[in-house]
């Protein structure tokens, strides 16, 4: 296709009229343009029509004119075209023109690449038929237009400018094109984890009974107390839970440099209701969690509880006890290979996780160990399809040092599965409530992969 890109010239200030009907009323900090213009020159020509009467019609650029003509500037370096342009094209050419600007922030510059872009498929068409001898306007016009960018940029640009008009807060924290990018993958991930838990789906409704499609009934979406009343007493042996610490993981994570887990479907938990619940929330709190949970365990069973050690450690000990519960403070440790601080120059790294083991009558350890400390590396970051996944391995190797080969677990925050996933590896069944059918389709792709 050809495109329209004018011819650069130098055309005398005083041979330039500026169209009443697009004169702008307010032109912003003009003296600061004037500081960078006289410190870098004009980056940009301005955009001129030829009028074939010896004068110029000022198309883009009128906050430079302006600045040009208050300093006496004699010619103005211009991009000129020869023929009557429609206001459609008049406006593509002053986006086109800002395209160029250096005091853009990223994302402005990826909306001005699919303004530009959606402005010429209005005035070119969009290609209905791609290959030789189509017609309308396509990536390749746009970025020939925008100085030689290469397709891929142009689609990139546009992709992310559109998913940044369909939801803006998924978007928040991003500070450069990269950053929006590992969002967008993120998304997409998502979206492919969907369609494919959605077909695993199928394939269990025309196989019941297979191993695939019992860790598929396994993760249930729903509230865990809500759940939970639908149980009956004295049901399991074990129950693990591990519950948003609610000791602001997200800004936690961004600190570590984990901003890909900045996600809505992550259910943080407010520190002024984490213990006692909010009465008219989802979230009914620890204490209520634990009276649940007691009530539908097997009389000689177990409970583990993760937690934050600061500032949980206390306000979990007297829950546990005053619910029924014996447990004791030397908590099993998961030790990791490094550990991470918001605050390097006062606190060291912490490198542990701990939880609580509690019981219920008089159960027995399932299979005694050298020791309370399960040395595990994490879930690679980029392999995580939730903020707090832990190993299946490490999760296999504390069932079957409580549990007994048949026993039944509860999950009550199933998250990403890998719980479920490590029961079944170790002979015993269980189930797991959560609310993210996203965290839910992650875990069918996986258990999936598994066999």
């Amino acid at each position: 296709m050809t495109i329209n890109v004018g011819r650069v010239g130098m055309v005398p200030i005083n041979l330039i009229d500026v169209d009443e009907s697009r004169a702008r009323e307010v032109f912003g900090d003009l003296n600061g343009l004037e500081e960078n213009m006289k410190e870098s020159g004009l980056i940009t020509p301005l955009a001129m029509l030829d009028t074939h009467n010896g004068r110029f019609k000022l198309l883009a650029g009128e906050r430079r004119y302006t600045v040009l003509l208050k300093n006496e500037v004699p010619e103005i370096p211009a991009r000129i075209f020869d023929q009557e342009l429609t206001i459609l094209e008049m406006k593509i050419i002053e986006k086109a023109e800002n395209f160029f600007r250096k005091d853009f922030e990223h994302w402005e510059l990826d909306k001005l690449t699919l303004d530009i872009h959606r402005m010429q498929e209005e005035l070119h068409g969009k290609v209905t038929t791609p290959g030789p001898g189509s017609t309308g306007w396509t990536m390749t016009d746009t970025g020939k237009m925008l100085g030689g960018m290469a397709k891929g940029t142009v689609s990139a640009a546009i992709k992310r400018a559109e998913l940044r008009e369909a939801c803006p807060e998924a978007f928040t924290d991003c500070k450069t094109a990269a950053d929006a990018d590992r969002v967008i993958k993120k998304m997409d991930e998502a979206i492919i984890k969907q369609v494919i838990a959605k077909q695993i789906e199928v394939k269990n409704e025309n196989f019941s009974g297979t191993a695939l499609s019992k860790l598929a009934s396994s993760y249930i979406i729903k509230n865990c107390f809500e759940g939970i009343k639908e149980i009956p007493s004295g049901v399991f042996h074990l129950v693990e839970i591990d519950p948003p610490y609610a000791i602001d993981l997200m800004a936690a994570k961004r600190t570590e440099g984990e901003s890909q887990y900045q996600r809505e479907d992550y259910n943080e938990i407010d520190k002024s209701i984490y213990m006692n619940g909010d009465p008219k929330g989802t979230w009914k709190g620890m204490n209520k969690l634990f009276k649940e949970c007691y009530r539908v365990m097997n009389d000689h069973s177990w409970l583990l509880c993760w937690f934050a050690p600061e500032p949980w450690m206390d306000s979990i000990y007297r829950s546990l006890t005053e619910n029924g519960f014996e447990t004791t403070r030397l908590c099993p440790i998961w030790t990791k290979p490094s550990g991470q601080t918001k605050r390097p120059e006062m606190h060291l790294p912490n490198a542990y996780e701990m939880f609580f083991y509690a019981w219920k009558g008089r159960p027995a350890i399932a299979r005694q160990r050298s020791g309370n400390v399960f040395d595990y590396s994490p879930v690679p970051a980029q392999q995580k399809a939730h903020p707090t996944e832990r190993p299946i391995g490490m999760m296999k190797d504390i069932y079957e040092t409580f549990a007994f080969p048949g026993s039944r677990i509860l999950i009550p925050c199933a998250g990403s599965g890998n719980g479920i996933i490590a029961a079944y590896q170790a002979g015993m069944t269980a189930i797991g409530f959560d609310l993210s059918k996203g965290y839910r389709d992650s875990f069918l792709v996986k258990a999936n992969s598994l066999g």
